[in-house]
C-alpha cells in the first residue's frame, strides 16, 4: 500500500467514495485547472436522498415522484441491427462506478483506496435501462440523449421479461453525483448478493417506488451537501443463463426511433444527424424517422437472421405508417437506381456487405449506401432489392403488409 493510501472496508451497503472523472474545470480565468470528481455513495436511510420529507399516508405523492410505464434501452443503429439478429448482449459495467474496478476510488479526504476489493457484481453482465412513458414514445419530437437514435422499449414491466416478479431481487448499487445532476442505479437480478443493499420498491422513500401496477421514479434528489438537483433512475438488468428467458425478454420490446442529443464519446460518429430541412418539430422530424427505419431495414435485408419485434412509431395509424414507408423506400430505390445506371456511384475496391452496412449506419446518405448495395448484386437482381428490404421490414412491424 502506497503512502497516503487507505484500505476499503468491504461494505457495499452504505459508503461514500470519490472517483476522478478525467475532466477539469477552472475557477477563474488563468487559474490552475482542477480535477472534477464524481461522488459515489449510499446512505444508511434512503429517505436522506429525498428533496423533502414524505407526506402523511393519506396525502398524494410529492411532485418529485414521476410516473413511468416503460423502460427503454437506447443504442445506435449498428447495435440495433446486431440486437435484432442475435438478441441483447449484456456487458460488464465499464463507466465510472463503484462496480468497475478499473476506476480508482478515493475516500472523503482524497486518499486512494488500496487495495481495491472486487465489487460483488464487478464481472456480471448487465443491460442498461432508463425510465420513459408510452406517451413520450408516441411523440415524434421526443429527444433521447447520449446513447443513440434507436430505442428498445419494454411492452410490459411485469414478469421475468420485465422487472417485477416473484424470484427477482432488487439491489441499490449506488448514487452517483455528477457536476450538475445525479443518477441512482438499481440492479434487477434472479441471483442473491448478500453483500449488496437489498432494495424494497414497494415502500415509498427511495428512487424507485411501485404502488400496485404503477411505477414511479424520483426526478430530483438531495446531494450529500443538501443541494437538490435533477436525478435519473438507471436500471441494471442482469443477464440470464437460461436462453428461453433471454428470448422472452427480447420479444417484450418494441423498437422506436428518435433524434439523439448530446451523444456521448464513442457514439457521436454513429448517431444519424438531422438532414437538410429536418428539425425536431412534428412535421420536420418525420422524414428523419422514416430514414432511420429504412436504414435498419436495409441492414437486416443482408442477413437471413432477424428477431421479430414490434415497431412503435408516432404515425396516426398502421396504414399511414406503411404508406409513408412504402413511398420513402420507392423514392430511395428509384433515386439510387438512377444514379447507378448513370454511373454516379463509386466502384469501391474490396466492397463488402459489412463495409456498406457500416457506412449506412453512420452519417452516410441512405441513397449513397443503397447505390453501394446495388454494386454488390448482379444487375438482374436490382429490381428485387426493394422487395427483399420490404420483407425484412415486415418482420419488425406490428402487422403484415404488402409492397
Amino acid at each position: 500500500m502506497a503512502s497516503g493510501d487507505c484500505v476499503l472496508e468491504d461494505n457495499w451497503k452504505s459508503f461514500y467514495y470519490k472517483s476522478d472523472s478525467g475532466r477539469y474545470r477552472y475557477e477563474y480565468h488563468n487559474s490552475p485547472k482542477k480535477s472534477i470528481y464524481y461522488h459515489h455513495w449510499l446512505p444508511e436511510d434512503q429517505q436522506d436522498l429525498l428533496p423533502q420529507k414524505l407526506p402523511a399516508l393519506d396525502e398524494k405523492l410529492p411532485d418529485f415522484y414521476v410516473e413511468f410505464d416503460t423502460l427503454v434501452h437506447a443504442t445506435t443503429l449498428e447495435n440495433a441491427q446486431a440486437i435484432l439478429q442475435h438478441g441483447f448482449k449484456p456487458r460488464p459495467v465499464v463507466d465510472s462506478s463503484v462496480v468497475n474496478d478499473a476506476y480508482d476510488l478515493m475516500n472523503s479526504d482524497g486518499r486512494k483506496i488500496s487495495p481495491r476489493p472486487q465489487h460483488p457484481i464487478g464481472d456480471v453482465n448487465v443491460l442498461w435501462y432508463g425510465t420513459c412513458t408510452f406517451q413520450q414514445l408516441q411523440d415524434p419530437t421526443h429527444i433521447v440523449k447520449r446513447y443513440g437514435n434507436v430505442v428498445f422499449n419494454m411492452s410490459t414491466l411485469g414478469g421475468y421479461e420485465g422487472i417485477r416478479r416473484e424470484g427477482l431481487n432488487m439491489y441499490f448499487i449506488e448514487v452517483i453525483e455528477y457536476m450538475n445532476s445525479t443518477a441512482c442505479r438499481i440492479l434487477i437480478t434472479h441471483r442473491n448478493y448478500p453483500k449488496l443493499k437489498k432494495y424494497d420498491p414497494y415502500t415509498i422513500g427511495g428512487p424507485l417506488y411501485i404502488d400496485g401496477n404503477r411505477f414511479y421514479s424520483t426526478n430530483r434528489l438531495k446531494r450529500q451537501g443538501g443541494l437538490v438537483v435533477n436525478n435519473v433512475l438507471e436500471i441494471m438488468q442482469e443477464e440470464w443463463v437460461y436462453n428461453f428467458i433471454q428470448e422472452i425478454r427480447i420479444k417484450n420490446h418494441c423498437v422506436s426511433f428518435f433524434y439523439c442529443q448530446e451523444a456521448r464519446k464513442g457514439v457521436s460518429n454513429l448517431v444519424v444527424p438531422l438532414g437538410p430541412g429536418e428539425d425536431v418539430t412534428e412535421n420536420g422530424i418525420m422524414p428523419y424517422l422514416l430514414r432511420n427505419i429504412l436504414k435498419l431495414a436495409i441492414a437486416l435485408a443482408t442477413d437471413d437472421r432477424s428477431i421479430k419485434v414490434k415497431l412503435r412509431t408516432p404515425f396516426a395509424s398502421e396504414h399511414t405508417r406503411d404508406e409513408k414507408l412504402r413511398q420513402e423506400l420507392k423514392r430511395v430505390h428509384e433515386e439510387a437506381k438512377k444514379r447507378y445506371d448513370e454511373g454516379e456511384h463509386s466502384d469501391l475496391i474490396n466492397l463488402s456487405v459489412h463495409g456498406v452496412i457500416h457506412k449506412l449506419m453512420s452519417k452516410r446518405s441512405i441513397v449513397d449506401s443503397y447505390c453501394d448495395m446495388l454494386l454488390l448484386l448482379p444487375k438482374g437482381d436490382h429490381p428485387d432489392l426493394a422487395d427483399e428490404i420490404w420483407k425484412k421490414l415486415s418482420k419488425i412491424l406490428e402487422s403484415p403488409f404488402q409492397l
